[in-house]
């Protein structure tokens, strides 16, 4: 038999990235689920040695619902250890089926990066000559510190270093070093790659202020979508709201009545979007699952097809209100009984869904 083909196709945005210095950065890459049905998908940073699995982090969810044949941008971020000994690395994305991560996975290309070496501290200088020199000269030099101090009434004004597109943390410590203290909004971005890096910074890059003004950094800012599915739709709405995100109800069944819930969503889980985005959901009722444990299977099999009409509801359903998975297991005594099930009893499920039975046979 031949191996099914893989559910994804991961491909890179390009094949190096370049560090900032304080050795972050980020690399883009798409996965695509080309398969006809939803997978739920593990998302893998895998470093190529001499590279350590710790400098690597997807942004956002690892885990991840995909639709059939449609593509997600993923962003991995790459925080290196300032000790890290120069040289070229790399490390590629994997995306794997988590239903069937044996069989069914896909390696993405590696992407590199250069550490590069610090720059070099030069060669020491014989210090005993200024000490000489400086002696001469001391007077003059005190002199003219005294009076610089005088006329500008204090420390000299400095540029303000440039700071877009980097890391929240990189601007923080590149802004204090230079002896400005730092305040930081955030502004909504659609992009993964900008969530959490500068986009904008007031005053401007190589204005001149004086040391401890303020500089006001904005921060790209991305809603992560929680799960909804199995809750309510006020339950639903609650959490979507609290992530920043709005809803889109669509429902399904007749009648949509009572005992609903969250069926499906899109976005999935797990997604970065831009706060304020629409999450569709579908919404539909359920069934409760009957008690079929010590039944034959053929009574168990009815009371699931019949699971939503056990009250006397008419009409009957032409499509089965619940649906059977079963596992045979060695048992005399119990032939052709239902021996367990799961979910258990007075769960409720979507329309249509399985319920797992285990049913005895004889040897």
């Amino acid at each position: 038999m031949s191996k099914r083909p893989p559910s994804f196709t991961v491909t890179a945005a390009g094949g190096n990235v370049k560090l900032d210095d304080s050795g972050e950065a980020k690399a883009s890459f798409t996965v695509t689920n080309t398969s006809p049905q939803a997978v739920t998908g593990k998302l893998v940073a895998e470093p190529r040695d001499p590279a350590k699995r710790e400098w690597f982090s997807i942004v956002g969810e690892s885990i991840r619902d995909f639709t059939p044949n449609a593509a997600e941008g993923v962003a991995v971020k790459l925080d290196v250890a300032p000790d890290t000994p120069t040289g070229l690395y790399s490390f590629r994305l994997d995306a794997v089926n988590e239903d069937d991560p044996d069989e069914d996975s896909t390696e993405g290309p590696y992407v590199a990066f250069d550490v590069a070496a610090p720059p070099p501290s030069g060669k020491k200088f014989p210090w005993w000559i200024l000490i000489l020199v400086g002696a001469g000269v001391l007077l003059i030099v005190t002199g003219v510190v005294v009076w610089l101090l005088v006329r500008d009434g204090g420390a000299k004004s400095v540029a303000v270093p440039a700071v877009m597109s980097m890391s929240a943390r990189a601007a923080d410590s590149t802004l204090t070093n230079a002896g400005f203290t730092v305040r930081t909004a955030s502004v909504p971005v659609s992009d993964p790659t900008q969530s959490g890096d500068v986009q904008s910074q007031d005053p401007a890059a190589g204005t001149v202020q004086p040391p401890g003004t303020a500089v006001t950094i904005t921060v790209g800012h991305m809603s992560l979508v929680p799960s909804v599915k199995g809750l309510d739709e006020t339950k639903a709405q609650t959490i979507l709201a609290d992530a920043d995100l709005k809803i889109a109800v669509r429902h399904v069944g007749d009648p949509p009545t009572q005992n609903l819930i969250v069926l499906e969503q899109d976005p999935p889980a797990g997604t970065l979007q831009r706060p304020g985005a629409v999450v569709t959901v579908t919404v539909g009722p359920t069934v409760p699952v009957p008690d079929v444990r010590g039944k034959s299977l053929v009574d168990a099999e009815g009371y699931l097809w019949y699971a939503e009409h056990l009250n006397g509801n008419l009409p009957l359903p032409a499509e089965p209100g619940l649906r059977s998975s079963i596992t045979l297991v060695i048992n005399d005594a119990q032939n052709g009984i239902v021996l367990s099930q799961n979910p258990a009893p007075g769960t409720r499920l979507p329309h249509g869904s399985t319920v797992e039975l285990r049913v005895g046979i004889r040897d």
